[in-house]
């Protein structure tokens, strides 16, 4: 409890965390001077005076009533004004206290005014550097009291007994109480160094546990940075990815919406190339689709489409499996990404001359496992990884519309060959049932003649059986 009740006598006002630290070790600092100013200064002097010089009593009383008042005050927030007049209240009292016991133009006590010099040192523990006109004008009232003390000597008189007053100033000037009084100053100039040093060194604890704080800040603010960056590559690197997404996906919308019109072959597969070498910012692109013989023992890879092809690569119509890089690619069923073209591999040619492409892609159309056709698409710039996957997605589509027009085709031949066949047999089966009305003609008219034979027999086996 008394512990409690010294904690906050300590901490009167320097509880509001809104304060700059400087000031709130200021007040701590101003409430431990005053309670010692209470304890070790105004008491053992209000005792002695008592003794000695009742008085004189009544100026270290109320220089006690002002400390305790002065303490109500910071605990009420006005520790301001409550400081600078405790830190002028002691050099003021010591040298009232000193005035009264000298007689105008008397050389003051000796021992008091040391004191006086040395309460002198407690603005510099209740105020801050920051605080320089409190600090000043402080310092600047303490100094006119100790210049003043003639003055105060000529205004001042104790009405008592000039021997009991001698006899006081002289215990003061030379007996114990000398002694007292000078230890008392010099402990109370050590006791405020010590209270600036001990203020010093708390201050500079703080400043650098506010500067680890700050450096820790700025570690967590730099690293809440690089977070943040990260954060921010991560988001516009899934932007990136969606637009890249949705970038493949109305492509293959496309390419659906096409294959899905109602086109001739030469027309779809056109409509095919077109829209892939626009969507894949290309220059030039062929359409190869995989012929079979009728055995299978002949297979060709022939273009049916072209895009700003030269007629010398347009002239190259069929190639067999291994044949260039399109029927090695063809055989391995492997795309083919080149960076670095030859020279007389191909060109893109336009109306200001023409250059050899910065890449080449060549990837097979497979469906099921089985390679349906090729394209060849080249380009002045190079193909992302994004452009690439569009290209195998939208490959696979594309070889199951030739696989499914192949079927079409042949179903559609072995259609009108079932039909010419039909046709054929009903030619023969009309021939065949006149052949047979003949037939039957015929063998009406030779019984009619056989019959007739007979007859003319039988006439003439008559006529010589009755001869």
């Amino acid at each position: 409890m008394r512990n409690n009740l010294i904690q906050a006598l300590f901490n009167a006002g320097a509880n509001d965390q809104s304060l700059p630290p400087y000031l709130l070790r200021r007040v701590r600092s101003t409430n431990v001077t005053t309670l010692g100013m209470i304890f070790f200064v105004t008491l053992p002097f209000i005792i002695i005076s008592l003794i000695y010089m009742p008085p004189l009593a009544i100026i270290p009383l109320v220089g006690a009533f002002t400390c305790i008042g002065a303490i109500a005050a910071n605990f009420l927030g006005g520790f301001r004004y409550s400081r600078l007049f405790v830190s002028i209240l002691p050099v003021w009292e010591a040298t009232l206290y000193n005035a009264m016991l000298c007689n105008p133009g008397d050389a003051p006590v000796s021992s008091i005014y040391l004191f006086s010099i040395s309460m002198m040192l407690a603005p510099f523990v209740m105020f801050d550097l920051k605080e320089k006109g409190f600090l000043i004008v402080s310092l600047l009232l303490s100094s006119l009291c100790i210049f003043m003390f003639p003055l105060l000597c000529d205004w001042f008189t104790v009405d008592y007994d000039a021997e009991l007053v001698q006899s006081y100033v002289k215990l003061l000037e030379t007996g114990w109480l000398n002694y007292v009084t000078v230890c008392s100053a010099v402990v109370t100039a050590i006791g405020f160094m010590l209270g600036l040093a001990i203020i010093n060194r708390n201050a500079e604890r703080e400043s650098e546990a506010m500067r680890q704080e700050t450096e820790m800040q700025k570690e967590q603010l730099q690293q809440e940075k690089v977070q943040r960056e990260q954060d921010m590559q991560q988001l516009q690197q899934a932007q990136v990815l969606e637009k890249k997404r949705q970038w493949t996906n109305e492509g293959l919308t496309n390419l659906s919406d096409i294959l899905r019109g109602n086109f001739q072959e030469q027309e779809m597969f056109d409509s095919i190339l077109s829209m892939m070498v626009k969507n894949l910012r290309a220059n030039q692109g062929g359409l190869y689709v995989v012929d079979n013989d009728e055995d299978d023992s002949q297979v060709r890879i022939g273009l049916k489409s072209c895009y700003a092809y030269g007629r010398k690569k347009f002239m190259e119509k069929q190639f067999a499996p291994g044949e260039g890089l399109l029927g090695q690619a063809y055989l391995e069923e492997e795309a083919i990404h080149m960076t670095e073209l030859p020279q007389d591999y191909t060109t893109i040619t336009s109306g200001l001359g023409e250059a050899t492409p910065s890449a080449l892609l060549i990837v097979p159309l497979k469906v099921n496992d089985t390679v349906e056709g090729m394209l060849e698409m080249a380009s002045f710039n190079k193909f992302e990884a994004h452009e690439l996957e569009f290209i195998h997605k939208a490959g696979e589509s594309i070889a199951a519309y030739i696989q499914n027009n192949r079927v079409n085709t042949q179903t559609k031949v072995l259609l009108e060959k079932a039909h010419e066949q039909t046709a054929q047999l009903r030619e023969q089966e009309e021939e065949m049932r006149q052949n047979m009305e003949e037939l039957s003609a015929t063998q009406e008219e030779m019984r009619r003649k056989e019959q007739e034979y007979q007859r003319i027999i039988q006439e003439l086996q008559s006529a010589a059986t009755e001869m």
